[in-house]
């Protein structure tokens, strides 16, 4: 079995965990590679393969992330055109995506033996026009996240469904989640917990003025339109970001466009525990440490 290696080696164990890594595949008799700037940092490693990124994803049966949540949404997003199966192994805090922990790499074997399931997750395709023309485009896995940037100033903000107004939030923004999203900053935001396995739209307003604007759970195949209110009173430029990547600005005139996307993600899944048996676990966890839980 072919694997590759995407750790981000800015986490502090993460190293030390892709070094354990490579040694139980070592043992399991799998390959196992990693892109050229990672292998100048793992040093010491035994028969490490070395390959450009369309080269690695390309050969691999299977991808091993190692970090965490932000990291793995990461290589979740670079890799989903490839259709390669992703396990994330935790080598930062809570890591509510990962697949296994650093005290669990013997069960790599399973891995390498085939004995496990894929956790399919669903994506939506956000794109933000500009005078009709798309000004950008991407794939979220997690969440697109419409918010005020350092203006301390509520806005107004509309939102529709199918091309008919839902509500007007009167709010410091608006979340659009997946389901995997769904227990991220929507859920920090008041917004309800879905089933991964089921595909649906979460829409979460963020801090609203009104006890009426509630979340929303829409079918996934709708299509989610967001804009600013040109009728308020001072309509002010907001900012999206997509799974916590770095901000757009948008004006008013501008619509954010979310619907389902055709890409779907596949988490390799090796123990047995149901979604609630981990959604449980860590949020038990993040009590007891104090640590937030993120997707």
């Amino acid at each position: 079995m072919n694997i590759a290696l995407l750790p981000n080696l800015t986490r502090k164990y993460a190293g030390e965990t892709t070094a354990d890594i490579c040694r139980w595949l070592q043992q399991y008799g799998a390959n196992y590679a990693a892109l050229p700037e990672t292998a100048r940092l793992l040093t010491g490693i035994p028969d490490l393969g070395v390959m450009e990124f369309d080269d690695l994803i390309s050969w691999c049966d299977a991808i091993v992330a190692v970090g965490g949540d932000g990291s793995m949404l990461m290589a979740a997003k670079k890799t989903v055109d490839y259709h390669k199966p992703l396990l994330c192994i935790n080598a930062g805090r809570v890591a509510f995506m990962a697949g296994l922990e650093r005290d669990e790499l013997p069960l790599l074997k399973e891995l390498i033996d085939g004995n496990y399931r894929l956790d399919k997750r669903m994506l939506v395709k956000c794109t933000l026009l500009r005078d009709g023309e798309p000004l950008m485009e991407t794939e979220c896995i997690n969440d697109a996240v419409l918010a005020r940037g350092r203006e301390l100033h509520m806005s107004d903000i509309n939102v529709e469904c199918d091309g008919r107004l839902i509500n007007c939030y009167h709010a410091d923004g608006i979340i659009v989640a997946t389901p995997t999203g769904s227990s991220a900053y929507s859920l920090s935001a008041g917004g309800p917990v879905i089933d991964p396995g089921i595909d649906a739209i979460v829409v979460t307003p963020i801090c609203p003025q009104s006890l009426l604007s509630r979340p929303i759970v829409f079918n996934s195949n709708s299509k989610i339109e967001i804009y600013i209110d040109e009728n308020s009173n001072n309509p002010r430029d907001l900012y999206l970001s997509c799974d916590g990547a770095e901000s757009i600005p948008v004006r008013t005139g501008d619509r954010i466009i979310i619907e389902k996307s055709e890409k779907y993600s596949e988490f390799i899944r090796i123990k047995n525990d149901s979604f609630f048996d981990i959604l449980n676990n860590k949020f038990a966890s993040s009590e007891v440490t104090g640590r937030e839980v993120t997707t």
